[in-house]
This record gives C-alpha cells, structure tokens and sequence, in this order.
C-alpha cells in the first residue's frame, strides 16, 4: 500500500484531490489491517511454511529472544509476532503517513486545488477555500 501511494505522489500529472483521497484510503486500509489483519497474515504465513516444510513455532509457547535459553519469557510467540513487529510495523507507517500528510497540510492543499481554474474551477470548495483562508489570512481579504 505504501509503495502503490508513493508511485501516485510521484508521478508528474498529479491530481492533488485524488492524491488526498489515496492518502486517506491507504491510512484507512492500514488501520483496518492493524484491526484484522494479523491472524490473514499469519494464515498466509503458515501455509507458505507448509508449503515449504518450514516448522511453525508453537504460538503459545513462550518466545525466547536470542539464542540463549535460559532467559525466562512470560511473552508468547504469538503475542511478540502481533505486538513486538507487526503492529509495531503498522504503526511506524502510519505515524509517518500522518507526520508528512497532517490536517493542516492536507487542508491547505486541498483549499489550494479549490482555487485550481482547470475545468472552469471543477474542483472549487467554499468550505475548503475559507480554511485556507483561515491559514493565511493576510492574503484574504473580507
């Protein structure tokens, strides 16, 4: 999802309105995968270690880190794949999705493509015009 976000932001004809919607559907998708998503991942991953005649650790045993054996654990395996990496994981690309995309830089790029005059201003937004307003009031007057 993230890589298919950057090839849109990339691409030199970039209709701003349409990146924003992408941005918000992939922040969306990532949050419901974070919801739903691990126990699909960790089926798909089972059935590739079968596949491939991987042993599937036990996700209720204790997950040792390292190599060492002695360190006692009250973490499973299951609970290290879901908390430690995959939500961790999750995380970290929505964290930063919403630092270089927050409200204020999406509102004011969206205000800014209200203003756009192709299409005889297709894309104007009153609402989204006066937030930008909001944001740089010494270049609007009353």
């Amino acid at each position: 999802m993230s890589n298919e976000l950057s090839k849109a932001l990339q691409k030199k004809e970039q209709d701003i309105n349409n990146a924003m919607v992408f941005l918000d559907l992939t922040k969306e998708r990532l949050q419901v995968m974070r919801e739903d998503g691990c126990v699909s991942l960790m089926d798909e991953v089972s059935s590739i270690y079968a596949k491939h005649d991987i042993v599937v650790p036990n996700m209720k045993e204790f997950y040792i880190p390292g190599k060492s054996k002695r360190r006692p654990s009250t973490v499973t395996y299951s609970h290290h794949l879901r908390v430690d990496l995959f939500y961790s994981v999750i995380d970290l690309q929505l964290q930063e999705l919403n630092s270089r995309f927050d409200i204020v830089s999406g509102n004011l790029l969206l205000g800014m493509v209200s203003l756009n005059p192709v299409n005889s201003f297709a894309n104007f937004d009153k609402e989204k015009i006066m937030t930008l307003a909001k944001y740089y009031p010494d270049e609007f007057g009353e």
